[in-house]
């Protein structure tokens, strides 16, 4: 038993002279009222815990009982015995835990994609080292075949870059600017004209010429030319002219490229020439119909001058224009200046007197308004 009769009634009698003191506060009283009562119903058979038997004697002021300390549950824990290095147990050999797995549940679904998921990644696996191979045997391949191609680039494009060169037999033909005859006259070849062939449709054979690029009917060109022609391929050839002109020298028709009555193209030269002293219609934009006849009428005919030449010399000049601008497109738009001689005498002269071109002369530094009204 936890308590003696004689203390369980000494307790009683403290408790109800305690209660009965007003000097108590409110824990106090109502800590003690639960002890009376607990005592009340149990007895010595109550139970306290060591707090409860502690503070229980601090406010009745009573001594402690040795034997009710050693009879409280509470009351003081069992001292260890200390033990002998030759007692101590032999330590036991444990074996190491073992991390436990968790599993969860396995969804139908989960369970029905299951052999689908597994196809997949075993695809994957061993799709990407195939795919990896391809890639680099692919790079492998464009890396040889280009080194193939540009060791014989050279014997591929021998054939693309030959040139076909034909002869005008007609003693003059129309150069279209399409396929037929429905197509608008660009000019006219005489006979002998040296052209270059671009590409054949049908009848007719693409050509470029003084004229321009153009087409004209396949059977009044020929690879061979008439007895008197030449159709030589060769380079063009400068020569010096006998003057003791420095800025002139002698050409060959082939040496030069009509663009319009009063500007060519020169082998040789850096930029196109604007031939000085005389002006021709416009061809490029010209302010009327009756000026283009008359421009292209104009390049005709120097082409024809040009082709019937026995000799052709040419002389560069001073453009009128302010200093330290020739050559830069504030001067003439960026063309040089010059003028071409055939057979001794002036083109510009010749196409004056045919009426197709009006005297053109400029000042040092500048030139006047283009003359000639071509629309009257």
């Amino acid at each position: 038993m936890p308590f003696s009769l004689e203390r369980t009634e000494l307790i009683k009698e403290k408790l109800s002279d305690r209660l009965t003191n007003a000097s108590l506060n409110d824990w106090e009283r109502s800590f003690l009222t639960d002890m009376q009562t607990k005592f009340d119903l149990h007895g010595s058979r109550t139970r306290l815990t060591t707090a409860q038997y502690r503070k229980l004697h601090q406010l009745l002021g009573i001594q402690k009982d040795r034997a009710d300390e050693t009879l409280t549950p509470s009351s003081k824990r069992p001292q260890m015995q200390p033990v002998s290095a030759s007692q101590k147990p032999t330590p036991r050999r444990t074996q190491p835990q073992r991390k436990r797995t968790t599993y969860r549940a396995v969804s139908p679904i989960r369970a029905l994609y299951a052999p689908q998921r597994a196809v997949k990644r075993a695809t994957r696996a061993v799709m990407l080292p195939i795919v990896l191979v391809l890639v680099v045997v692919g790079m492998l391949s464009a890396v040889f075949e280009g080194a193939g191609t540009t060791s014989n680039g050279r014997s591929q494009a021998a054939p693309s870059n030959s040139v076909v060169y034909l002869v005008v037999t007609g003693s003059t033909v129309n150069q279209r600017e399409g396929p037929g005859t429905e197509h608008r006259v660009m000019g006219q070849l005489s006979e002998g004209a040296r052209v270059r062939q671009l590409r054949r449709q049908g009848g007719w054979t693409q050509i470029a010429s003084s004229v321009g690029t153009g087409w004209m009917s396949s059977s009044f060109l020929s690879t061979a030319p008439r007895t008197g022609t030449t159709t030589t391929t060769a380079a063009p050839t400068l020569r010096s002219s006998p003057s003791a002109n420095p800025n002139s020298r002698l050409l060959q028709a082939r040496d030069i490229r009509v663009i319009d009555g009063d500007t060519v193209t020169i082998s040789g030269e850096r930029a196109n020439v604007r031939l000085v002293g005389f002006n021709t219609p416009e061809t490029r934009s010209p302010a009327c119909s009756a000026e283009l006849q008359v421009g292209r009428s104009a390049t005709a005919r120097l082409s024809a001058l040009l082709r019937q030449a026995q000799t052709i010399e040419f002389e560069r000049v001073r453009c009128a224009c302010r200093a330290g601008t020739e050559g830069t497109s504030r001067c003439n738009f960026g063309r040089q200046c010059g003028s071409l001689k055939v057979n001794g005498t002036d083109v510009g002269r010749t196409l004056i007197s045919e009426n197709l071109a009006v005297p053109y002369q400029c000042g040092r530094t500048s030139c006047p308004p283009r003359p000639g009204n071509w629309c009257k």
